[in-house]
């Protein structure tokens, strides 16, 4: 069972390449956010968790969700991360995650995607070129994964902390969460379309429109995935004035 949250699509891909590979079944998070279920998995069934890092971390809704996820028969726990370039102290926070539940976690990797964030300066898209290599190496980490797991293996991290985690995990994530990590930047030009695509796709259903213009209004639930802006067909949502210039990016099936 693998349970996933994706907002541009890469961790989608990443889901569902590894449910395809090893028959798994795959939920996305905010199906089940409020869900009280108990799940009970089968005898040899993996339990991973696949995610994108924001802030040089886990998501804190994802990280809130596998913390009160109810789940009988889970002996072999892994997860899987996407990044642009790397995680900081993730590995810990998941392991300290699991460990307040009684689990151990046997396999975490990094997989690096195309870039996201564009909400600060000095952040954008990637170039079409590093895009393309990045998603091709994507794919031959993916099979590394796969064999893993098809293998059991335990003790198997490859995380890509990357330069001075420490201080981007436990001192700016903490900040940016605190100061950043809110909609109210959110807004749209002239040259928004009122198609209502972006409130049909936020995964968080944080989005509304205007009864009387259509526009978008953005609600106290979003979790900067960015899903509304890389999806909007004629880039007229921006981010205050930090966004103006940038690109789009979803994943697309190669």
């Amino acid at each position: 069972m693998i349970f996933y949250f994706s907002g541009s699509g890469n961790s989608e891909y990443v889901a569902n390449t590894i449910s395809e590979a090893l028959g798994d079944k795959c939920i996305f998070i905010p199906d089940v956010l409020t869900s009280s279920d108990t799940y009970e998995l089968s005898d040899g069934e993996r339990l991973g968790f696949v995610f994108p890092i924001y802030a040089w971390g886990i998501p804190d809704f994802v990280a809130d969700f596998i913390s009160r996820l109810s789940i009988k028969g889970a002996s072999y726990i892994y997860y899987v991360c996407t990044c642009g370039d790397d995680t900081g102290k993730t590995k810990e926070q998941v392991c300290n995650i699991a460990k307040s539940k009684g689990w151990n976690i046997s396999l975490g990797y990094a997989v690096k995607m195309p870039n996201t964030y564009v909400c600060l300066p000095g952040f954008d898209v990637d170039d079409k070129n590093l895009e393309k290599r990045k998603l091709t190496n994507a794919r031959v980490k993916l099979e590394e994964i796969i064999l893993h797991l098809k293998n059991y293996d335990k003790n198997c991290f490859e995380t890509l902390p990357g330069n001075f985690a420490w201080l981007k995990s436990a001192v700016i994530r903490p900040m940016f969460n605190k100061c950043l990590m809110t909609a109210t930047p959110f807004h749209t030009t002239e040259s928004c379309i009122h198609c209502g695509k972006c409130a049909k796709e936020c995964p968080m259903q944080n989005i509304k429109l205007s009864e009387e213009t259509s526009t978008p209004i953005w609600g106290d639930k979003c979790v900067g995935c960015l899903r509304c802006y890389h999806l909007c067909p004629t880039n007229s949502i921006q981010y205050g004035t930090f966004t103006k210039g940038k690109g789009q990016y979803c994943y697309k099936k190669q």
